[in-house]
């Protein structure tokens, strides 16, 4: 529509020039109003949905399942390094205690095991590939396992050639959430008794 408007009241070459920089203006604002969410299990189920959705959903302490839905490349990398600093506790200088959705009253653990489900991140540019190595660095460093989930083909082709096995197995690298957790929840069984919080 702007297009079309901009084509009528200018002329063909400005209208066009206007419709391409409208669009990609509206790319950047919408990718960077996105949430990175807190996934919690649906009792019963093997689904995981957000935790503010405040259904009953399972939570094991210890274990941080993170969904990023938006494209990773150079104008939100930024936004994918601040707030995965926040989710998980990240900040460099200092002791910050890792943000939950869950009730206010929830005592956090620290985190030990974090899943990041990339079935939302449609592309990945080599400025977004790097912050991703930089995370998983920074999660060795702090002693937290980081497990990938749902990556696409040209997203983990790119993360490749950024150097990100280099920073992780192969065995971090998962094809659903559910096996991800799965393994999680198996890394953390053997360093102590599994417990459940339920989030109401």
């Amino acid at each position: 529509m702007v297009t079309w408007v901009a084509v009528v009241t200018l002329s063909v070459d400005l209208g066009l020039a206007v419709g391409v920089v409208f669009s990609m203006m509206t790319v950047v604002c919408r990718t960077q109003r996105v949430q990175c969410l807190a996934l919690g299990l649906a009792e019963g189920t093997e689904l995981y949905r957000p935790l503010r959705e405040r259904h009953k959903l399972l939570q094991v302490p210890g274990l941080c399942i993170l969904s990023y839905p938006t494209p990773l490349y150079f104008g939100t990398r930024g936004q994918f390094r601040r707030t995965l600093e926040r989710h998980l506790g990240l900040r460099e200088g200092g002791k910050e205690t890792p943000k939950t959705d869950g009730p206010p009253d929830a005592v956090a653990e620290p985190i030990r095991v974090v899943v990041l489900d990339c079935s939302g991140i449609t592309f990945a540019d080599a400025a977004g590939a790097r912050e991703v190595v930089q995370l998983a660095r920074r999660c060795r460093d702090a002693g937290i396992h980081l497990l990938l989930a749902q990556c696409n083909a040209s997203v983990l082709e790119t993360l490749t050639q950024a150097g990100l096995l280099d920073r992780v197995t192969p065995e971090q690298l998962f094809v659903s959430v559910q096996d991800a957790a799965a393994h999680a929840l198996e890394r953390l069984e053997s360093a102590g008794p599994k417990s459940c919080t339920v989030w109401v």
